[in-house]
């Protein structure tokens, strides 16, 4: 097994029912298919104290992204702008080198007739 250094990986804390979109576009506009999503629940760093209720948390996603350095400022770009985390309370995205990574390839299967 190959173990690859070279890698971004960007992460974006989305709203709930922002991750399918955004991984449909990633998918099938940029050609990305090393993408994941979780689920989470948390609470904004700049929600008022007075609308916080006790245990009040909202559904979040969290979509991860590993890509070839060359293609991080490229893919974080899109990500920020088309998961409207540029507006308020529109989420949250970093990105970080990756220690090692292994590549995962299906193999090429022939046409089902």
């Amino acid at each position: 097994m190959k173990i690859q250094t070279r890698h971004k990986m960007i992460t974006a804390i989305v709203p709930k029912g922002k991750a399918q979109k955004l991984v449909e576009q990633l998918v099938y506009e940029l050609g990305i298919s090393r993408v994941n999503v979780n689920h989470s629940r948390g609470l904004g760093r700049i929600t008022p104290l007075r609308q916080r209720g006790i245990g009040e948390t909202t559904e979040k996603e969290v979509v991860t992204v590993l890509i070839e350095p060359e293609r991080a400022e490229e893919v974080f770009d899109f990500i920020f702008f088309e998961a409207d985390i540029n507006t308020p309370h529109g989420g949250l995205i970093y990105q970080q080198p990756t220690f090692a990574s292994t590549p995962f390839n299906l193999p090429d299967l022939p046409e089902e007739s």
